[in-house]
């Protein structure tokens, strides 16, 4: 009937109809989508702000030089003087120490912090021991050969690394030669590897035979 019809053409979606629908739900999907992508780019440039202020572990990590408590003058004024030291190294195969008389130079460096920098040929037996056992002790003192005018001896315990990055071993190994430049034969060479100390404590000791020690997560304490 023509009742049927009019009902019928009244529900069918005109052409209009249709683009006013399809403009609606453009709308509905689109909207959430940019304040989905407004909202996440908000949050990671809070995120960065938050990391400036609060950085992480890692990041704390590769900056341990500026979180770690720096060495104390005593230990500074004694290794900035002095270019012989005692290194003590760890035999693992026969349970044995090893001892050397070395040259050594001071160098606070932005990545590494406040570090011992020597050097070796690789065909030595501390090198030897070195690439299987990293512990090592240095004995520094002031003191003239005699035993006279000296004031200070100090242990030094830490990690020794042999630096394995070029760049880093030759920047290391300029300074050393610098601060050595009698003992080129020592330092310069093909064979010749750069050895780095991450010293983690140390015991100062003076002629009263007083003793003060550090610790790299604790300083100074008696």
């Amino acid at each position: 009937s023509s009742k049927d019809i009019t009902k019928i053409s009244t529900m069918t979606p005109t052409a209009g109809n249709q683009q006013q629908l399809l403009l609606t739900a453009l709308i509905f999907v689109t909207i959430p989508l940019l304040y989905y992508q407004w909202y996440k780019t908000a949050s990671s440039k809070d995120d960065t702000a938050d990391n400036d202020k609060n950085p992480s572990l890692a990041s704390m990590a590769r900056r341990r030089s500026s979180i770690k408590p720096p060495f104390p003058p005593t230990i500074r004024k004694m290794l900035s003087a002095c270019r012989l030291a005692y290194l003590s190294t760890v035999d693992t195969e026969v349970s044995s120490s090893h001892l050397s008389l070395m040259r050594f130079t001071y160098l606070c460096d932005e990545e590494d912090g406040e570090v011992v920098i020597m050097s070796t040929n690789t065909k030595t037996k501390k090198f030897s021991m070195l690439q299987k056992q990293r512990g090592v002790a240095l004995l520094v003192h002031d003191f003239q050969q005699d035993g006279s005018d000296g004031v200070y001896s100090i242990t030094l315990n830490g990690n020794c690394r042999i630096v394995e990055d070029s760049a880093k071993a030759e920047l290391y190994r300029a300074e050393h030669l610098k601060h050595n430049p009698d003992y080129p034969q020592f330092i310069v060479g093909d064979d010749i590897a750069i050895l780095c100390v991450d010293v983690t404590s140390a015991r100062i000791c003076n002629i009263d035979d007083q003793v003060t020690k550090w610790d790299v997560g604790q300083g100074i304490s008696s």
